[in-house]
């Protein structure tokens, strides 16, 4: 798998416009405390993101619930005319620790099968709150390895379905 970059941007709008997308595919976790807001506010900030090839994505922060469902919203009503029958976005919402939620998105998180992994940038950004982008950086490197690592046994699964 890819290497994940750690990005820190300001605001929530800085997101779609500064994300540096290389390939067609990318994952992204996304560490930001989401106002109380309507959903679809939340929508239009992420449809973007969905059109450009978001394949998997986890929320953290305060309102990641949220966040996660307006996700959702876009693929279901933005994604299907824009790619493949069996390509879906896969989502997640952490309210753990953020050095949990990095572990998940490092280990755990794997596109549809549909989607090669290795195909995939992968990005932890940091709104609003500098300091996250200073955790996000130590956690990353001393979390174990990655989904595809062989060497280490895997024990990810989902809470809830």
């Amino acid at each position: 798998m890819r290497e994940i970059e750690a990005l820190s941007f300001g605001t929530i709008a800085e997101l779609a416009e500064r994300l540096p997308i290389r390939s067609r595919y990318f994952q992204l976790l996304l560490a930001w405390d989401a106002p109380d807001t309507t959903p679809q506010q939340l929508v239009r900030f992420f449809v973007p993101l969905v059109e450009r090839g978001l394949v998997y994505f986890c929320a953290w922060g305060s309102n990641c619930e949220a966040v996660h469902d307006a996700v959702d919203k876009c693929d279901i009503e933005w994604g299907p005319e824009t790619r493949h029958a069996d390509y879906i976005v896969m989502t997640t919402w952490h309210d753990e620790s953020l050095e949990e939620a990095l572990w998940f998105f490092k280990v755990c998180a794997l596109p549809n099968e549909s989607i090669d992994p290795s195909e995939c940038d992968r990005y932890v950004v940091a709104v609003g709150n500098p300091d996250w982008s200073i955790e996000v950086k130590r956690a990353l490197q001393s979390i174990g390895g990655d989904a595809d690592d062989e060497d280490e046994p895997l024990e990810c699964q989902a809470d809830e379905i």
